[in-house]
């Protein structure tokens, strides 16, 4: 009997530690991908998307004044790179949703966007302005 419990207790213990390591190496991931996706160099990539879209962002003309970047929900993408969600404005309905990837130099670079209908109708807006 006292072999059994010990059996028991040894795979429970190696249970516990394999989900602890488990839940340890996903906060590491997500640590990582928030240093990446808040370094000066992707806040430049997407500031050059933002202004691809709104050429007078960042300004008193511009649509865009101002971002933040929803670390919550950052992942990679299983076809690569790491997907990035910032709210226009400080507003979670003005959503712009991009996709960035380490290029062969080693420099992050734009894989594509998408935003929301919301923005789309800001951007058509300022453009017949």
């Amino acid at each position: 009997m006292k072999k059994v419990v010990k059996i028991l207790v040894g795979v429970i213990i190696a249970i516990a530690l394999g989900i602890g390591g488990i839940g340890y190496m996903q906060h590491k991931e997500h640590e990582e991908m928030v240093a990446i996706a808040t370094s000066e160099e992707a806040k430049a990539v997407y500031k050059e998307m933002i202004l691809f879209e709104d050429p007078e962002a960042f300004t008193d003309k511009g649509i865009v004044t101002s971002y933040t970047i929803d670390t919550d929900s950052l992942y990679y993408n299983p076809m690569g790179g790491m997907e990035v969600t910032l709210f226009i404005n400080g507003e979670k309905e003005l959503e712009f949703q991009c996709g960035i990837v380490e290029n062969d130099k080693g420099q992050l670079e734009s894989t594509g966007y998408v935003y929301t209908a919301e923005l789309s109708e800001l951007f058509k807006e300022g453009q017949h302005e």
